[in-house]
């Protein structure tokens, strides 16, 4: 039976709504939130179904009950990982609404081979015994997507990261994505489906859901007791002269370090890590964190250099004309590397690799740099060297073996979390303060749309702020024609999308 292209097909008699499912009814176009890259539908929509979509809901509550405690149900993974075994109680409110029977109050499951047993239990424990002909379809594609779903966490990791996200946050543009990736994975799939008694299991040669989440939630705890209690170790005050101490960032109070990067400044400081590349999806604050990480433990930052348009073979210094001779002026650069202090390289994956040759030997060991009047500088104990760059964007280069191999440290810098994005607008333009959730929202939308079809476009936190502000003046479904709308490059199709993701919200 192939179950998933059956599922579009079923539907409860009481109510085509998804039960838990943010208000989406039964074959709901949900394409303003996900379309999967291998979407094969005539019109390239997302359409969801009911069957799969409670399934989800139910195996989350599921889920949730594991990292809370509460004993509803777990599943369990056996040694070869081919077999998933899945028990799990059905809330009381399941059966009020008509979700399921009655007499079910209980599902157990198991996944081996592409062949699926599924079973159902009364009040008491036992087996409603019989064929699958008394259970409604939708009953018996419950606990069959819930296994199949078990198979998917511990097999594609990808999906388990979203789905641990949905267990966390509970959203619809989340839950349109578990369900549109789960179908079109899995939608000409054939599974054999078989309704029996299961035995219980001997659990003691499987791992569980719940023992492995326990792990995870440690180790997470404690990495963050170990950040919250290690104290941060800044330059000393008599480390730079006071004409340097100018060029310590300053930033707004809406920046603020994350907690990632604390562990890092102390070993700034120290010198453990002299060199650090920050990678990452544009407008995601990468020349930002070299910042915050500066200002935290009181390093200047002498220059800035953007290498798609200032980056040259005059970047350590050149020769000028004075009055009636020529001189060498050495650049901020080098007066860093000799004195101290800090420079950014930013997006340095676009520069020309002649003019990243001298980092070989300013970023070795025995750190220097040969000027163009023959002067030899020596590394300063305290220069700190910042690079950022994206990668895989149109433009960039693969970043020299050589070069890349002599940064102490390689940082991926994420995205920006939804509360940094939102105090950031609210605290440059706190006009938009009632919206900035719908500002998120259709931030996260368009970003799925992106990624979701590899498109070479970006929109950033920076987009968002322009839409803001010219929304004081304009209106925010105007002010988008003008800050948002053009991030598709003229594509009429894309923009068009984009305004279909807009006018989803009332923004007055």
């Amino acid at each position: 039976m192939i179950v998933f292209k059956v599922s579009y097909k079923v539907v409860r008699n009481n109510s085509d709504e998804i039960y838990k499912g943010f208000g989406f009814h039964h074959l709901s176009d949900a394409t303003q939130y996900y379309v999967h890259p291998d979407n094969q539908s005539f019109k390239g929509t997302t359409t969801l179904c009911q069957p799969i979509g409670e399934a989800i809901s139910l195996f989350a509550t599921m889920l949730q009950s594991c990292v809370t405690g509460d004993g509803f149900g777990d599943y369990y993974v056996s040694e070869d990982r081919k077999m998933i075994w899945i028990e799990m109680n059905v809330p009381q409110e399941y059966r009020t609404q008509g979700v399921v029977e009655d007499q079910i109050y209980k599902y157990r499951a198991v996944s081996e081979s592409g062949e699926v047993t599924i079973a159902a239990y009364d009040s008491r424990g036992v087996w409603i015994d019989g064929n699958m002909e008394h259970l409604h379809p939708l009953y018996k594609l419950l606990p069959t997507f819930c296994v199949l779903l078990a198979r998917e966490m511990e097999e594609q990791s990808d999906y388990r990261n979203v789905m641990d996200s949905f267990i966390e946050n509970p959203v619809a543009d989340v839950f349109v994505n578990l369900h549109e990736d789960f179908y079109q994975m899995h939608k000409n799939e054939e599974y054999e489906v078989t309704y029996a008694d299961i035995p219980e299991l001997d659990k003691d040669s499987y791992r569980s859901f719940s023992d492995g989440y326990k792990v995870i939630k440690s180790n997470k705890e404690s990495m963050k007791q170990k950040m919250d209690a290690s104290d941060i170790i800044v330059f000393a005050d008599s480390t730079f002269h006071s004409e340097m101490k100018q060029w310590i960032p300053n930033l707004p109070k809406e920046f603020i370090l994350p907690e990632n990067l604390k562990s890092i400044c102390s070993a700034v400081t120290k010198g453990d890590l002299r060199t650090i590349l920050f990678h990452g999806p544009a407008g995601t604050g990468k020349t930002m964190s070299c910042k915050l990480v500066a200002q935290e433990i009181g390093l200047p930052i002498l220059e800035t250099i953007n290498c798609t348009e200032n980056l040259d073979e005059f970047v350590l210094g050149k020769f000028i004309p004075e009055e009636d001779k020529i001189v060498f002026i050495e650049s901020y650069v080098t007066k860093a590397i000799r004195d101290g202090g800090a420079v950014v390289f930013e997006e340095i994956n676009f520069a020309k690799p002649q003019h990243l040759a001298f980092l070989n030997s300013l970023l070795d060991d025995n750190g220097f740099v040969r000027l163009d009047n023959g002067e030899v500088v020596r590394r300063n104990e305290n220069f700190r060297f910042f690079a950022t760059m994206n990668i895989g964007y149109f433009g960039t280069k693969e970043l020299n073996q050589a070069l890349y191999n002599r940064f102490n440290g390689i940082i991926e810098i994420a995205a920006l979390s939804d509360e940094a994005i939102s105090r950031m607008l609210v605290t440059r333009v706190p006009e938009c303060k009632p919206v900035v959730d719908k500002i998120l929202g259709v931030y996260h939308k368009i970003k799925k749309k992106i990624e979701a079809e590899e498109l070479d476009i970006v929109i950033s936190p920076r987009n968002l702020e322009n839409w803001a502000r010219l929304a004081k003046y304009d209106g925010y479904m105007n002010a988008a024609e003008r800050t948002i709308i053009p991030i598709a490059k003229c594509d009429r199709m894309l923009e068009n999308t984009f305004r279909g993701i807009i006018i989803l919200y009332k923004w007055s």
